[in-house]
């Protein structure tokens, strides 16, 4: 709606915004201006005592278009659906503004520390032979080829290399893992002498 505004100019620019906000389109008195540009207007607020301006008001009543002396009783203008669109296009960037404004904050953005891992020196397994009681089977050692215990040896050594093999993977030092080596060959040519 278009408001024609006769108010003192010194709370001009108060109505001024308050209409606007309202979604009025207005019209301010000025000194000079043609009577034919003011009646175009669909309504008037006169919120002054100016002769002049109750004149301008005069003529609206004559042509019956409304005229409102508080500020309270001009309508406000009902919103459309292009108004609704834009309100809800408004809200989305502004949703999105603030958003990216969060995200963007230190606080937001921490990364999740990795948890210390307790890293453990590797240590040397040694890995010993089957202890054997010389006394009590040293009848039994007579009794049992030299071949079979070799075959024993042999068989629990590729045990042994697959255990070699994974501990130099997880990271244990080779000179250990050697040093369990040269332990079992010492071992395999004790029982295999050829």
């Amino acid at each position: 709606m278009k408001i024609l505004l006769l108010v003192s100019d010194d709370v001009s620019a108060y109505y001024s915004a308050s209409l606007i906000q309202r979604g009025h389109r207005i019209i301010t008195h000025r000194r000079g201006a043609s009577l034919k540009e003011y009646m175009e207007c669909d309504g008037c607020l006169v919120i002054s005592d100016d002769p002049q301006m109750i004149i301008i008001a005069g003529r609206f009543v004559d042509t019956g278009k409304p005229i409102w002396r508080h500020l309270a009783d001009v309508p406000h203008v009902k919103m459309t659906k292009a108004h609704h669109k834009l309100l809800f296009v408004l809200i989305l960037v502004y949703l999105m503004v603030v958003g990216a404004l969060v995200i963007n904050q230190p606080w937001f953005r921490e990364e999740t520390k990795p948890v210390a891992v307790e890293e453990k020196p590797p240590t040397a397994t040694e890995v010993t032979a089957p202890v054997v009681d010389k006394a009590n089977d040293a009848g039994q050692q007579a009794d049992e080829s030299s071949g079979k215990n070799c075959e024993e040896e042999l068989r629990r050594t590729a045990g042994l290399f697959r255990s070699f093999i994974n501990r130099i993977q997880s990271g244990e030092e080779a000179q250990a893992v050697a040093a369990d080596m040269r332990q079992q060959e010492k071992r395999i040519t004790a029982v295999c002498p050829d």
